[in-house]
């Protein structure tokens, strides 16, 4: 969003997460609490006997649970088409293969993408960000990739582009290599992307680069070759590494310095101590692990090394069609090892560092005014009563977008 944001107080706060961290208490809890935003900007989250006086607009939440807007740091959101069908073949247990026979698969996405008019592509990609929006995410890491050929992938970073100026979600757009085109040679594709698409990316407004590296996707030479094109052109990298097979992707995102690594399915362990030296954000995708039945990615493991672990949705048409970050921080929490004050780390701080957002995910002076009003008490509530919708009010930069 752009231009100078709204002025608004919120009062009567039971349990505030500032998510600046103390001895103890990684969420900063604030009991008794309130905000002030000014501007668009954060300038007082504390106890509310300290709050300064202020003439914006008020709203009393009555003793629930405030929050920092959520940053998902990683989501396909615009392609067409659906793949029911497919989803139905794999709950019956039809492998991959047969799935692509039966003319399912990523290339079934790009034929209706492709085939998707500019209007209909933004329209659907909207609506995706409508339904992050209802579950509290206020800034979205949008990647392409259902395109393939270089003019297809531009085309959907340019569409990209105009959803964010239509959708009041912050977008952090990524151009993403996903997987080799089949219409020509795969070292045609990678000098692409090299010569043509990530240049143009970066003038189009692309924040990102990332290369999908495993068994059918890119190997570990093209992702080299690809992700330091990216970094001379400007781009942040990402790396989707080590979800089906162990491909020493997450070694070479700690070595070319990624911002973020993605899955981490079949993370070697000796690749935990180089991650978390070089920062890179490990950046887990519950919700794929659970549709396409892999292991669990380790984040207790992780997080004892020493890695800032984020939590994402995943959000597209095969492996992972959800727009909850808070059903993935149940998952993080039931099946990954996860306290529930890591979880909140994790679609927080944590995942705004993976975007390139220092200041968001959090709620102190100078940090951007998006916050969450839950139908919770309690911020333990979130994780543990998974699946439905606890985001009651919306704010992005002082100006309530969802909710009353």
């Amino acid at each position: 969003m752009t231009g100078r944001g709204g002025d608004l107080v919120i009062t009567g706060i039971g349990e505030l997460l500032t998510l600046r961290p103390r001895p103890g208490d990684p969420l900063g809890i604030v009991h008794g609490g309130a905000v002030v935003v000014e501007g668009g900007r954060v300038v007082f989250a504390g106890p509310s006997g300290a709050m300064p006086p202020s003439t914006g607009d008020r709203i009393d939440v009555r003793g629930a649970l405030v929050s920092p807007g959520l940053c998902e740091p990683h989501a396909h959101p615009i392609f067409a088409g659906s793949r029911a069908a497919e989803f139905d073949l794999r709950a019956q247990g039809r492998s991959y293969g047969e799935i692509q026979a039966a003319g399912g698969g990523i290339l079934a996405t790009v034929r209706a993408t492709r085939a998707a008019s500019d209007e209909e592509l933004i329209a659907s990609t909207c609506g995706r960000l409508d339904r992050l929006l209802a579950h509290g995410v206020t800034v979205c890491e949008a990647k392409t990739g259902y395109a393939l050929d270089v003019p297809g992938e531009l085309r959907l970073l340019r569409l990209l582009g105009e959803a964010a100026r239509r959708h009041p979600i912050d977008l952090s757009p990524t151009l993403l290599a996903h997987v080799p085109s089949p219409d020509r040679p795969r070292e045609e594709t990678v000098a692409d992307f090299c010569s043509r698409a990530i240049p143009e990316a970066a003038r189009l407004g692309a924040e990102a680069f990332d290369v999908y590296c495993d068994a059918g996707a890119f190997t570990l030479d093209e992702t080299r070759t690809m992700l330091l094109a990216a970094r001379a052109a400007g781009l942040a990298l990402r790396v989707h590494a080590e979800q089906f097979t162990h491909t020493g992707a997450a070694d070479l995102a700690a070595e070319v310095g990624a911002r973020s690594v993605e899955h981490l399915e079949q993370l070697a362990p000796s690749s935990i101590e180089r991650l978390a030296a070089a920062g890179t954000v490990c950046t887990l995708l519950p919700g794929a692990a659970l549709t396409l039945r892999l292991p669990w990615p380790d984040a207790r493991r992780l997080l004892d090394g020493g890695c800032t672990v984020a939590l994402g949705t995943d959000l597209n048409p095969g492996s992972s069609l959800s727009e909850s970050l808070p059903l993935m921080m149940s998952l993080g929490c039931m099946q990954m090892g996860m306290s529930c004050a890591e979880a909140w780390v994790g679609v927080t701080t944590a995942a705004a560092r993976a975007v390139g957002r220092d200041d968001a995910g959090r709620l102190w002076e100078g940090s951007r005014g998006d916050l969450v009003i839950w139908d919770a008490a309690d911020h333990r509530e979130v994780p543990q009563h998974y699946g439905v919708g606890l985001a009651r009010t919306v704010v992005i930069a002082g100006r309530v977008v969802r909710g009353a």
